[in-house]
């Protein structure tokens, strides 16, 4: 039910950011090709159904600096520099639970996979996607999304990984990772997607 309030509410703030793009033009006024707006950009509208204080450990930048990993450069393994991203939410818990669960895909271990779950996520959590075919190899090699969620509260982690088929094919891929508190106040993997 979480997840599909988080859905709901998600649709909802793309849905006005759309509409709020779309407003109505001034025939009045024209730029010619000489002349550029001074304001690029417009605040999204205030509502009550935004989310409330995103903190962001990544730049935009950081992230276009990321490059795909070629077929020589494969590892089997996690090579993520979770150090340079330790902050007072992604803490040594939170990492050593990303950690745990990135290991065990690579180690192809479906016990290990499960310890930092939230209960009600084993269900909903497509957990057969690693281990379909167990010669599929993995390297996790780098963070591209990094942020915390006030309301409601939420830590999502963008991983971005390859893939390395029985035919020696080569896939770079990502997913996110998040993370919510379970009813006794401790964070857990809620979905990874």
């Amino acid at each position: 039910m979480k997840n599909l309030s988080c859905g709901i509410l998600s649709l909802c703030v793309i849905g006005a950011l759309v509409l709020s793009t779309c407003g109505k033009a001034d025939d009045n006024y024209s730029l010619s090709n000489s002349e550029k707006p001074s304001n690029i950009t417009s605040e999204a509208p205030s509502t009550n159904i935004t989310p409330t204080n995103i903190e962001s450990l990544i730049e935009p930048a950081e992230i276009e600096e990321i490059k795909d990993i070629t077929g020589a450069e494969f590892k089997k393994g996690v090579y993520i520099n979770f150090e340079k991203y330790k902050s007072n939410f992604f803490d040594e818990k939170i990492i050593s639970m990303l950690n745990n669960n990135l290991e065990s895909i690579v180690e192809n271990n479906e016990e290990k996979f499960k310890q930092n779950l939230n209960n009600k996520s084993l269900k909903s959590i497509r957990e057969g996607f690693y281990y379909k075919n167990t010669a599929d190899q993995f390297m996790f090699y780098e963070l591209d999304l990094l942020e915390k969620l006030d309301h409601p509260e939420q830590i999502s982690v963008g991983v971005r990984f390859v893939r390395k088929s029985s035919d020696g094919s080569i896939e770079n891929q990502g997913i996110t990772y998040f993370f919510t508190k379970n009813k006794k106040g401790e964070w857990g993997i809620e979905n990874i997607d």
